[in-house]
């Protein structure tokens, strides 16, 4: 058990210093000892009330957090164990009722056994009426931020907690749905704290005391500030001197180190002969849809990401998009003061964040007509000098500083992939950037969701919020590895809730395929790629996609944006992977680069063809 703070110690631990503003709470006279006449109810509350100077279990006001406001709900776990009876239920409703007037954030700082026995039922039906002011908010399109104190059990963690948008928990705290007094003598305690519901992916990270204004401050500004119009596509980073076929693989970059070969990954590509392929690595050789990790195919093998090229293309700098008519529908906004640190689970600090003024209209306005929307089929590949002199257009400069890097040309390495196969190697390479060098270099700082809330967690999908040039864009990014089921659907949840909040998506694909082992498909691999699908398509919000990597087939075009997927020279994009569309076409293992090239997977040919967004340099 951790220390527990009181309600209102755990409000001047979260909040901006004497901002906190108790709101008012309805009166409701009720029977001597409550609905069901309890005997001693009303003894049992005036003790209560005696110990702890609270009235009921929830203490609601608004207050600013690292500058952003916000409604908080906070329990008093010495009221009769933070119970939930009529009156909780009253100012629970009061607090989400008022968030929604005045369009501000929740958030329940929870510490409860769960309902109130004195009162029975009619205890118990307060956890609809929570979780109905819940679902209205949620429809609002306002954040809800849980923080699970100690304990959060019963329907506290099974409304306000699980139900919230974004789920942290303090270290050590008792949570589960079913409390101490209630559970199997024989259970395992550990199951029911804060660190197993974040293994288990159904909260997204353990923030320590002392921590948590801070990181309370960056999700509430995260969620409350999004980007303007679509977000920009990513620079290209990929290192010169990547494997082709045909000839040794080149040395690294000057100034930079090759990552040395680990268990998990396999060394530098080799060059393509008539001779027996290299075996393939074993996670990519199960995603490819075979148990043999010597399946007959030439292999460049996925590795840690590598030191940065000497020359990576640079990132096109962004300015702050103007305050709009949402700003005047919302009220000002607290100015926003530089973020210093962040969660504790999959965090990842680049650099302070600027301040910013007021927020922009959501990217959800302009998807749905607030703005104009940006043409889907503009700037689709084109060649020859109609590309040259677009290109030179649409570069950012002093005459054209608002060109965004939708609008940029995707800068190749000198020596970009002459066939296929080659594509294929360059997208295997060990020295190929990876998605954390991707979101790093976007971001200036950024903050993970974790899990898919149904009993599963995939560390190969990273899935959050990040800030660039102070605005939010959510991110959805795979790590390289074949995609789990855990995966498919927290990238699913990570795009209905920016949807829900008008952030838009910045989407990285980079996968073999789909996890497809036996227990990929016990965890419903299918329901998990379609899920994911269906909530790209659904999307109101703009998607952008960049191709990082390896895309390998339906597993990786599920997180890719229709009519807006871009490519990095060090990709491919395939409807199956050359070594086995070679086995089905029944060929031998030699003609697998033949194979390739017939598939057009360069992303020129993808360009060609209409698949993605790109143009030569």
């Amino acid at each position: 058990m951790t220390d527990r703070r009181s309600a209102r110690e755990t409000l001047t631990l979260v909040t901006d210093d004497s901002t906190f503003t108790e709101l008012p709470h309805p009166v409701r006279e009720s029977r001597p000892d409550g609905p069901l006449g309890w005997q001693g109810y009303d003894a049992s509350r005036a003790r209560a009330a005696d110990r702890t100077g609270e009235s009921e279990s929830v203490v609601c006001g608004t207050a600013t957090v690292g500058g952003t406001r916000a409604v908080l709900i906070a329990f008093e776990f010495g009221f009769l164990g933070g119970s939930l009876g009529e009156r909780t239920g009253d100012r629970l409703e009061s607090a989400y009722t008022y968030a929604r007037e005045h369009r501000l954030p929740v958030v329940p700082l929870i510490a409860t056994g769960g309902s109130r026995m004195q009162e029975g039922m009619i205890a118990l039906t307060q956890l609809q009426r929570v979780a109905r002011q819940s679902a209205l908010t949620r429809e609002a399109g306002l954040p809800q931020i849980a923080v699970l104190r100690d304990p959060t059990t019963g329907g506290g963690w099974a409304t306000l907690g699980a139900g919230a948008d974004v789920i942290l928990a303090l270290p050590g705290a008792q949570v589960g749905f079913a409390g101490s007094r209630v559970r199997p003598p024989d259970a395992d305690p550990t199951a029911y704290t804060a660190e197993a519901q974040v293994a288990a992916g159904a909260a997204d990270a353990i923030v320590e005391p002392e921590e948590l204004r801070e990181t309370l401050g960056s999700w509430l500004r995260l969620l409350t500030t999004p980007w303007e119009g679509q977000a920009p596509v990513p620079a290209a980073l990929g290192a010169t001197g990547l494997p082709t076929a045909g000839r040794e693989e080149t040395a690294p970059a000057a100034g930079t180190d090759a990552p040395a070969p680990t268990a998990h990954h396999a060394g530098p590509a080799q060059p393509a002969t008539d001779s027996p392929p290299a075996p393939l690595r074993e996670d990519t050789a199960a995603a490819l849809g075979t148990a043999d990790p010597t399946v007959a195919a030439q292999h460049a093998t996925d590795s840690a990401p590598a030191s940065p090229p000497e020359n990576p293309a640079p990132a096109l700098a962004e300015t702050d998009p103007p305050a709009t008519a949402r700003d005047t529908a919302q009220g000002p906004r607290p100015a926003r003061h530089p973020d210093a640190r962040l969660p504790t689970a999959g965090r990842e600090s680049v650099s302070p964040a600027p301040s910013a003024t007021d927020p922009p209209a959501t990217a959800r306005d302009t998807a749905q007509g607030t703005r104009p929307a940006r043409d889907p089929d503009a700037g689709l590949p084109t060649t020859g000098r109609e590309a040259e002199q677009h290109a030179q257009s649409t570069q950012p400069s002093p005459a054209n500083p608002s060109a965004t890097a939708q609008d940029a040309v995707q800068h190749a390495p000198a020596d970009s992939p002459g066939t296929g196969w080659d594509a294929v190697q360059r997208a295997r390479s060990p020295q190929r950037p990876r998605a954390e060098r991707y979101l790093d270099s976007y971001f200036t700082h950024r903050l993970a969701i974790s899990g898919d809330r149904c009993g599963g967690i995939d560390a190969g999908m990273l899935c959050g919020f990040g800030e660039r040039a102070g605005r939010a864009v959510a991110f959805a990014a795979q790590a390289g590895t074949a995609t789990r089921p855990a995966g498919y659907r927290t990238a699913a949840r990570l795009i209905r809730l920016a949807d829900r909040l008008g952030v838009p998506v910045l989407t990285l694909v980079d996968t073999p395929g789909a996890a497809n082992d036996a227990e990929a498909e016990r965890e419903g691999a299918g329901a998990a790629v379609a899920d994911l699908f269906g909530a790209v398509a659904s999307a109101r919000v703009p998607i952008t996609t960049l191709l990082i990597g390896e895309g390998g087939s339906g597993g990786a075009l599920a997180l890719a944006a229709p009519g807006n997927t871009w490519a990095t020279p060090d990709s491919y994009f395939s409807v199956i992977a050359p070594e086995l569309a070679t086995a089905i076409l029944k060929r031998s293992p030699a003609q697998t680069e033949r194979t390739a090239d017939q598939l057009r997977v360069r992303p020129e040919d993808l360009a060609e063809l209409g698949v993605i967004r790109t143009r030569p340099v």
